[in-house]
């Protein structure tokens, strides 16, 4: 019995010290720093994705897929009220404007629509952070409109 376990040591050794050898060269040298590299921003990645699916999941207020879906309910309305009176249309526009300002919150977008401007200034401003809005990914447009049937 004696003999078997010092041959399992032998062989053990035998084995295990070139394998450990040629793993401390290549650690040495520097041939695992892509590798390494590559695991750890994988592994970093994959924790931001978990915290990030954790934070969807308790996240509180109104969801930003409500809140575009008003935008575009709201500015169809804009663009159909020229009938109505003058204070039904200021109260749709103050309506946009305070969810466009929002929005523009949760995305973190420069805007100028709280100021004092009125008239021309603000539709240009309007205009503008709508632009950045669709920049940022929210489809505020009917996507049938301008293109090929």
């Amino acid at each position: 019995m004696y003999q078997v376990v010092l041959g399992g040591i032998a062989v053990a050794i035998m084995v295990l010290v070139p394998i450990l050898s040629v793993v401390f060269y290549d650690l040495v040298v520097g041939r695992w720093d892509g590798g390494l590299r590559r695991w750890r921003e994988r592994r970093n990645s994959a924790a931001a994705h978990r915290q990030g699916v954790r934070e969807l999941r308790h996240q509180q207020g109104v969801p930003i897929e409500q809140l575009a879906a008003d935008l575009r309910r709201l500015r169809a309305i804009l663009g159909s009220d020229s009938h109505k009176s003058a204070a039904h249309q200021m109260g749709n526009r103050l309506a946009y404007d305070k969810l466009l300002i929002q929005v523009c919150e949760m995305l973190e977008i420069e805007h100028e629509l709280g100021g004092d401007s009125v008239g021309f200034e603000r539709d240009i401003e309007r205009i503008r952070v709508e632009a950045e809005l669709e920049r940022a990914g929210l489809i505020l447009t009917d996507r049938r409109f301008g293109q090929a049937a």
